[in-house]
């Protein structure tokens, strides 16, 4: 073994072992006191920048709508850690409207704000009523152009699947 290599090895066995024989102290008062006791107060307005000369229009019917999904997923239980996913679902599926229908699905359709597929609402070898009516969150597909009906829905196929695999994620 070259000196070099003898000397690493003792840095590193030096450096570790005072981490391993000797833990960090615990905290004390002081140090979990925040350190800063005055607030900064900024000006009005900021210095030298002149006003806006242009007015914009914002558009805000997607916002309204995806903040109504974001607020009634939050009420029905949606986990806190998905909702932010769960609206950018809404916002692909459907544009966060109540009302979208996708006629195209090739098992009858997709309906309402997170285009659940007709297969959950419709009789099958496993569900003889479907799926969501066998869990007792519908009575008829119509019912998925209702935003809590439709949500609940989708929470319930979301812990069914797992996750988001029944929206192709």
């Amino acid at each position: 073994m070259t000196l070099l290599s003898k000397a690493v090895i003792s840095a590193l066995l030096a450096i570790t072992s005072l981490f391993i024989l000797k833990p960090p102290p615990a905290p004390t008062a002081s140090d979990l006191q925040t350190p800063f006791t005055s607030v900064y107060e900024a000006y009005e307005a900021p210095i030298g920048i002149p006003a806006p000369t242009t007015s914009t229009t914002l558009i805000t019917p997607a916002i309204d709508l995806c903040g109504q999904v974001f607020d009634m997923a939050k009420y029905i239980g949606w986990p806190d850690h998905e909702l932010s996913k769960l609206v950018a679902v809404a916002q692909r599926e459907s544009r966060c409207t109540i009302k979208a229908f996708n006629p195209k699905d090739p098992n009858g359709g997709s309906a309402g704000v997170m285009q659940i597929n007709y297969f959950w609402c419709k009789p099958s070898r496993y569900w003889p009523n479907g799926y969501l009516q066998a869990h007792g969150l519908l009575t008829d597909c119509s019912e998925l152009f209702n935003l809590e009906t439709n949500l609940r829905s989708a929470l319930a196929i979301y812990r069914y699947s797992e996750g988001w695999r029944a929206w192709s994620i």
